[in-house]
């Protein structure tokens, strides 16, 4: 009885401490107000593949030089941003107002300082520690060495006056590694996401000037160790967005019967799925979740590099992981079917690397 009494006490206990305790009044985020959606409509895409090592990439300018370099583990080539030099793609009009950009950045580890920087601008210019460029919105990521402690540091300027958004955010930037890195434009907003978690967001930051160019550069401060800084990055995508919060390819699915998109995208020639796609594919489990008789038949697609028959296998593997991947948000594996195309369906011209972004998606149709 002492037992039973002694049990109900503590039981009371822990109820009222629990009842005492103020609990938050924060709902937690969803995933479509955190997360990072990627463009459909590819504006520029380059992993330099189709450029020579050693060689400087044939889309991209630069105030000084770079370098396509091949790196010991990693399959793609790299283009070697060295101190000095303020190296961009070549665009042809200002980016539209929505927006984003995703590429892969390494930061080596074989050098006393690492500032690893990219801006947006109203022209490209070299990026110094404290002296941001005028007119223009800065991404910097730090390492911990002798000097700085690490993290991202970021800052806007325009009219030569530090705006409101200077600042650091914590992150320890991981070396000798593959860095994804995606930006979000939305008008005036801009967030930064490293790999897939939201680091930075900026509602007002992004003057519509800051359109006009995007440009990586190794940041100085004019100590002799900056000299020696240096990054790499690769397989560069800069893409339209919409506005609307639901996806417009769960519009045309539902009132169309079929869509496609290019953003759920996978690993080079792997069926691996990218951590920037999750939101895209939850979406559709969200359909599917609203709509209980809705199945779908998911379709890859690839572009024409490679061979024909190992690009169509590529294609059945990639539906397929598309399917796994939403059976694991809760959809019944009865209600979805695949298959691939290989390159047998282009949408876009396979010349071109921005036509093989295009071409590289993943079809959802009504069945």
């Amino acid at each position: 009885m002492k037992k039973i009494l002694f049990l109900l006490i503590a039981v009371i206990s822990v109820f009222n401490a629990q009842a005492q305790k103020p609990g938050s009044l924060e709902e937690s985020p969803t995933t479509e107000e955190t997360g990072f959606v990627a463009g459909t409509r590819i504006i520029f895409s380059d992993n330099f593949s189709k450029d020579a090592v050693g060689d400087f990439p044939a889309k991209w300018n630069s105030t000084k030089s770079g370098e396509v370099k091949k790196l010991k583990s990693f399959e793609n080539n790299f283009l070697k941003i060295s101190d000095g030099s303020v190296v961009y793609p070549q665009l042809t009009k200002p980016l539209p107002e929505h927006f984003t950009v995703q590429f892969d950045l390494i930061v080596p580890g074989d050098v006393p300082l690492r500032m690893a920087s990219f801006a947006f601008g109203t022209k490209p210019l070299s990026i110094h520690y404290l002296l941001r460029p005028a007119e223009s919105v800065v991404f910097s990521f730090h390492t911990n060495d002798k000097n700085y402690s690490p993290g991202i540091k970021f800052g806007t300027r325009f009219g030569g006056n530090t705006e409101p958004g200077l600042g650091t955010v914590k992150y320890s930037t991981p070396l000798n590694t593959i860095i994804k890195c995606a930006i979000a434009v939305n008008k005036t907003r801009i967030r930064l996401f490293v790999d897939g978690k939201k680091m930075v967001d900026l509602p007002t930051a992004f003057n519509p000037q800051f359109r006009k160019s995007l440009f990586f550069c190794p940041s100085t401060h004019g100590s002799v160790d900056s000299k020696l800084n240096y990054f790499y990055i690769s397989n560069l995508v800069i893409a339209e967005a919409g506005v609307d919060k639901r996806s417009q390819v769960i519009k045309d699915l539902m009132e169309k019967g079929n869509t496609s998109t290019t953003a759920i995208q996978f690993a080079t020639n792997s069926d691996v799925i990218t951590t920037s796609s999750n939101e895209v594919i939850q979406q559709f489990a969200d359909a599917l979740k609203e709509n209980a008789g809705l199945n779908l038949k998911i379709i890859g697609h690839t572009d024409s590099d490679g061979d024909d028959a190992k690009n169509l296998l590529l294609s059945k593997k990639r539906a397929n992981a598309v399917k796994l991947k939403l059976v694991s948000m809760g959809i019944k594996n009865t209600r979805l079917s695949t298959d691939g195309k290989g390159e047998t369906q282009p949408v876009a011209d396979n010349k071109t690397e921005a036509g093989k972004a295009e071409n590289r998606r993943v079809e959802f149709v009504k069945m």
